[in-house]
């Protein structure tokens, strides 16, 4: 190679090393990639998987998802549903809860009984109140931490493991605590872990990378969701948007992360965001 030639390929080549990880995949990369990675199928799947659950579920294996977070049976009996989710190699892992059945042991044994039917292994409370949440001092959040240690006792004792699934409103101070901070150190690591949703902390303006290191081995399941490019930061397919996942994803081992369930709240394409989030997982170094 002539040495001007040289020069400018070397050039390119560093410049290229400048970008950000989450842009580039790789120049400082260990080689690590994700062993596994799964969707949450009633939001992200939204009408296309609606429309013929069976197909939809098919191509979503055949582009190497492993694990589902569902709620529904998709038109199934237990059975059938049990059958057919082997025959495609998808693994029913989450099912979901509410702050409602943590106070009610007849709704929170139902809940638990239809996600054992399906062998899964998580069980998800999505949100800490049964109203919008909002003026929640900082006793309120007390009180929420002790009825999900409740919810949680008795879904262990059911052999199903509880989380709990954030949003934005616990980065945003209550009398002058942030309630994630309240939640968490409150939460029996026996009874309750978290399902730490990437958009919503970043959302909320704080670093996952950060409250990861902060409370270490809590996170056992990732909700993988990116961030658009606009001052509105809204949800954008993955591997499109802003946030770093290289970065966090360096810090598996400190999290207790085991899974990585993708999810997009309202996909313009759900068909095209669920196969664009796997192309870039599976070619994502970190």
């Amino acid at each position: 190679m002539k040495r001007r030639n040289f020069i400018k390929t070397a050039g390119l080549l560093s410049g290229t090393c400048l970008l950000p990880n989450f842009l580039l995949g790789a120049c400082s990369s260990s080689g690590q990639s994700l062993p596994s990675f799964g969707v949450i199928t009633g939001n992200t799947g939204g009408k296309w998987l609606e429309a013929d659950p069976k197909k939809a579920l098919k191509e979503i294996s055949a582009w190497g998802y492993t694990d589902l977070e569902f709620g529904n049976t998709f038109g199934m009996d237990t059975e059938s549903l049990t059958s057919f989710l082997k025959d495609v190699n998808l693994k029913p892992l989450i099912g979901p809860t509410d702050m409602a059945a943590m106070n009610d042991t007849e709704r929170l044994t139902s809940n638990i009984k239809s996600c054992l039917e399906l062998n899964k292994e998580y069980i998800v409370c999505y949100w800490p109140w049964t109203d919008n949440g909002q003026n929640k001092k900082a006793d309120d959040w007390k009180q929420v931490a002790d009825n999900l240690n409740k919810g949680g006792e008795i879904c262990r004792k059911e052999g199903l493991k509880l989380l709990y699934h954030n949003h934005d409103l616990e980065f945003y101070p209550a009398e002058g605590q942030m309630p994630f901070d309240i939640l968490v150190p409150a939460l029996n690591p026996e009874y309750v872990n978290i399902e730490l949703d990437l958009y919503w902390i970043t959302k909320g303006n704080q670093s996952a990378i950060e409250y990861i290191k902060k409370y270490p081995g809590r996170y056992p399941v990732f909700h993988v969701k990116d961030m658009d490019h606009t001052p509105d930061r809204n949800f954008e397919y993955v591997g499109k948007g802003i946030i770093d996942f290289p970065s966090i994803f360096k810090l598996n081992d400190i999290a207790g992360v085991k899974h990585f369930i993708v999810e997009h709240d309202n996909p313009a394409d759900p068909e095209e965001c669920i196969k664009v989030a796997a192309t870039f997982l599976k070619s994502l170094k970190f």
